[in-house]
């Protein structure tokens, strides 16, 4: 049928008015997805990669990891264990409408958090109050509903029989000593032996250098780690690092280090180099291989300057005369993971992302699951056998460090948030 102008001048508007109808109610029903998003906090080891699966880490945008079309295309996110460039305080809002509190540092405060989150009670956390027009986090708060999923670089404590939470691993790491010597040759290469002796009595002469061993914030799961590595017990180690976590820079002592931090460490070798008769000490700390393969690769953000002296140390033997050599591949960068070391049962370590195990292995729950697990029934009960989204990005967890795995998602392990809840 033919039309005048006028007539098709009428139906071009008409169309013009329902395609931008269209577009405005699209757009209406399009809220963004962080809205609904899974909320992580905890390991500073993996708060990167993590970030990455949210879409940017070092400002550098990544593909969100998402659930799928059956399950909403739900996605996560996830904040820093420490104060990340840009952000003034500590304080946190996980969720829009829920409680203002202290950001969770490190894997145990993590677990605790979740554990909090679910509703359970635990004294003492602390939220946000201002005065003088300085947000500060003080005053305990109820923040339940306000994390999904904990961040933790260890698995749960050693003759821990809780089933409470389900720990998921995703991912590889290699543990090592970092070091930092201001003058002169650092010694580069220790026995599991050394590491003990250090970690539980205190600063050593190795190869003529005097080595000091520094301590790491207690709540990270670098520091439950590493105790395993060197055997210490929470009162040797903390006797052992008293010497260069008391080391004073401007007045203040500078406590203990925030793991896997090249400027922090580089902090306390300069403090002790200016103590009198320490010029040529060295510091050395445990430190995660993937961390600093990520960092020095660019992928993390930097606390390496190119200035810093700052090492991965090479372990000599791990016990029984087995040599492992250096966590990374490489003598610049970019360096890469040494299979052998990661693969080794003392030095290596899975790391995790902890659910409830009334989530992870409960029904329902789709979404959560389709991120973080690899094989689940789903509400029709029908078994769905497949690597998760997180265990299927794994170029995004090469980029950062740590190895794929093949248990990668799996459901078995499980234990408490932390010891002495339950």
């Amino acid at each position: 049928m033919m039309t005048s102008r006028k007539q098709r001048v009428a139906i071009g508007i008409a169309l013009t008015a329902a395609m931008a109808a269209s577009l405005y109610t699209g757009t209406a029903q399009a809220d963004p997805k962080q809205y609904d998003a899974f909320v992580g906090v905890g390991s500073d080891t993996t708060q990167d990669v993590m970030n990455a699966f949210a879409g940017n880490a070092n400002n550098i945008q990544y593909t969100p990891v998402a659930s799928g079309t059956a399950s909403g295309n739900k996605q996560l996110i996830s904040f820093d264990a420490a104060i990340p460039a840009g952000v003034s305080d500590q304080c946190i809002t996980p969720k829009i409408g829920l409680s203002t509190y202290t950001r969770p540092n490190g894997s145990s405060a993590g677990r605790r958090a979740l554990y909090a989150s679910s509703g359970l009670s635990v004294a003492g956390w602390t939220g946000s109050t201002s005065t003088t027009g300085v947000p500060i986090c003080a005053t305990a708060v109820d923040i339940s509903g306000t994390v999904d999923y904990a961040r933790s670089s260890s698995g749960p404590a050693n003759g821990d029989t809780s089933t409470l939470t389900t720990y998921i691993p995703f991912g590889r790491d290699g543990m090592s000593f970092g070091y930092y010597r201001a003058a002169g040759a650092p010694v580069t290469s220790l026995t599991r032996a050394q590491l003990t002796t250090l970690f539980t009595t205190g600063p050593q002469v190795i190869d003529g250098v005097r080595i000091v061993p520094c301590g790491i914030q207690t709540s990270s799961g670098t520091y439950s780690f590493w105790q395993t590595v060197t055997t210490a017990t929470a009162a040797q180690e903390n006797t052992a690092t008293s010497e260069c976590n008391n080391l004073q820079v401007g007045g203040v002592a500078v406590g203990r280090s925030q793991e896997s931090d090249a400027l922090q460490l580089k902090t306390r070798g300069d403090a002790l180099a200016a103590v009198a008769g320490q010029a040529n000490s060295q510091v050395v700390i445990g430190y995660s291989a993937a961390n600093f393969i990520s960092v020095s690769n660019g992928a993390s953000t930097s606390t390496i300057p190119s200035t810093v002296n700052v090492g991965i140390g090479a372990i000599s033997d791990a016990g029984g005369g087995v040599v492992l050599g250096s966590p990374i591949i490489g003598a610049t960068a970019p360096f890469t993971p040494n299979p052998t070391f990661y693969a080794n049962s003392v030095f290596g370590r899975n790391v995790y992302n902890v659910l409830p195990t009334s989530v992870a292995t409960g029904g329902g729950n789709a979404a959560i699951k389709a991120l973080f697990v690899s094989t689940f029934t789903d509400a029709t009960q029908t078994t769905i056998v497949t690597p998760s989204r997180i265990c299927a990005a794994t170029s995004t967890i090469n980029t950062f460090g740590f190895l794929a795995i093949s248990t990668c998602g799996s459901t078995t392990l499980k234990g408490n948030y932390l010891t002495g809840v339950s």
